[in-house]
């Protein structure tokens, strides 16, 4: 009697262990893990609209930009903070009126230095020469890959008069893929400001 008693509290033990089993199968096939998603952003539709100040050049910038002086104590004239304030960011501008081709040599050296300061924490750097027929003007784009405080620099220039120069930050720190999307929307604010720039000779 107590073999058979045994034998059969083996046997529920059993079945219980293969219910277990495949119930568990049973649950992790239906379980689907979901995919990292980003918040959702609803961008504004491009109209664009020219910002002229007194100063030696002029460029178009799209109704969500705000433009303002920048009044940090080391600042000079002509320096500019475009601002998006519906994403966090700002192209901060600075310009500089060229007096002799040692100085142009000297302004590309340090913009070639400043965005190279960035590449320790940069996956790569994609360096894009600038040339607009239009106003004669040359320059580049420096694209920073990964979690670089700036992923887009550039400078530009009639070789001869004036010179530009920018550089993009979000302004928290933030992570790169969550704002890819943004990113993307408004570098192509910034190659139509590098397009549309114009000098007053």
């Amino acid at each position: 009697m107590n073999l058979i008693l045994r034998k059969l509290k083996y046997s529920y033990r059993l079945q219980f262990i293969a219910f277990l089993a495949l119930a568990s199968l049973t649950g992790c096939g239906n379980y689907t893990p979901k995919p990292h998603g980003f918040p959702k952003v609803d961008f504004p539709e491009k109209r664009y609209k020219t910002f002229n100040d007194d100063c030696a050049f002029h460029f178009d910038i799209p109704d969500y930009a705000i433009v303002e002086k920048d009044t940090h104590r080391h600042s000079e004239p002509c320096w500019y903070n475009i601002k998006f304030p519906s994403f966090g960011a700002t192209i901060y501008l600075t310009y500089k009126p060229i007096r002799g081709i040692d100085q142009l040599d000297s302004l590309s050296d340090e913009a070639f230095k400043l965005a190279g300061e960035h590449r320790k924490k940069a996956d790569a750097i994609e360096e894009k020469e600038i040339y607009i027929k239009r106003t004669e003007s040359k320059g580049m784009i420096f694209e920073l890959m990964g979690p670089a405080a700036t992923p887009f620099n550039f400078y530009i220039s009639d070789e001869k008069h004036h010179y530009v120069r920018g550089a993009f930050y979000f302004d928290n720190h933030t992570n790169t893929d969550s704002v890819a999307p943004v990113y993307d929307f408004l570098k192509m604010d910034m190659m139509n400001l590098i397009n549309s720039l114009e000098w007053h000779d």
